[in-house]
């Protein structure tokens, strides 16, 4: 297997901290006796060690060791592990084998068809709910129509007897 390192912008992304902040760690460690690789430009090229190294000083910090303790204690663990391979574990192949128990691949197949079925029942339910909706509005408009045309029958029926009423006032008036 091929040795190479990263530089500092990759690890700073991988401990998910600022490059500045690995800068400054990195400066710190160098202090306390702790040695970086680096390429010909004097860039600080980190190895599968210095990640391991740094890994552990964010865990001291974030337990709340104090940096000057946190410091001395990985500067005198990883200084000495020279021998660990040069190899990112960020880079490896991206097809890596996983092996999950049965439980778990049925835990994950039970979990991924019960998401499929209520994506599928709310689709159902939404297509089902539009055509509701058209059918209501459908008969809402005929119910409507309905109306007016019994509306305009009324009108046209009280108009004519009106009329008539108004024809037999004036004949009984004039008696024609």
């Amino acid at each position: 297997m091929e040795e190479f390192g990263s530089f500092s912008k990759e690890i700073a992304a991988l401990l998910d901290i600022s490059p500045n902040t690995l800068r400054r760690w990195s400066i710190d460690l160098e202090k306390k006796g702790y040695v970086f690789d680096r390429n010909d430009k004097d860039q600080r090229i980190y190895y599968k060690r210095d990640v391991f190294a740094l890994k552990k000083l964010q865990q001291l910090i974030n337990e709340r060791v104090p940096m000057e303790n946190a410091l001395s204690i990985v500067s005198s663990e990883y200084n000495n592990k020279r021998e660990l391979s040069q190899t990112l574990s960020v880079h490896e192949k991206k097809d890596t084998q996983i092996t999950l128990s049965k439980d778990e691949l049925e835990s994950i197949i039970e979990s991924t068809v019960e998401k499929a079925i209520t994506k599928e029942r709310e689709a159902m339910f939404k297509a089902f709910e539009l055509k509701m909706n058209d059918t209501i509005e459908m008969q809402s408009r005929l119910l409507m129509k309905s109306i007016r045309d019994q509306q305009k029958e009324t009108q046209k029926l009280i108009a004519a007897a009106e009329e008539k009423r108004k024809k037999g006032f004036w004949s009984k008036l004039f008696k024609r």
